[in-house]
């Protein structure tokens, strides 16, 4: 039962997102796991941190203009995630 309280609790907890969060002037970064088990890149992962950046620079009728992205796909007992750094450019 343990286990699959722990799984459970993985896979709520291991897809949310960090959010926006300024890395300096005009910069910013988004993290985010991937909850869905299996091996390699989740493609819906990924465009869904793209999603938020490119949201995040709109509300200020801005360009986002990526710097730079990680992805790590997933293995047996490790999760995957994408990571992207990126600007908002004046459009």
């Amino acid at each position: 039962m343990k286990h699959f309280l722990y799984v459970g609790l993985l896979l709520i907890t291991g897809c949310a997102s960090t959010g926006v969060i300024p890395i300096g002037t005009d910069s910013y970064f988004i993290g985010k796991k991937d909850g869905t088990p299996g091996l390699g890149v989740s493609l819906e992962n990924k465009a869904s941190v793209y999603r938020e950046a490119n949201d995040f620079c709109k509300k200020n009728n801005q360009t986002m203009i990526i710097l730079d992205e990680k992805t790590i796909p997933a293995i047996p007992a490790r999760l995957g995630s994408t990571e992207l750094k990126f600007r908002c450019q004046k459009n």
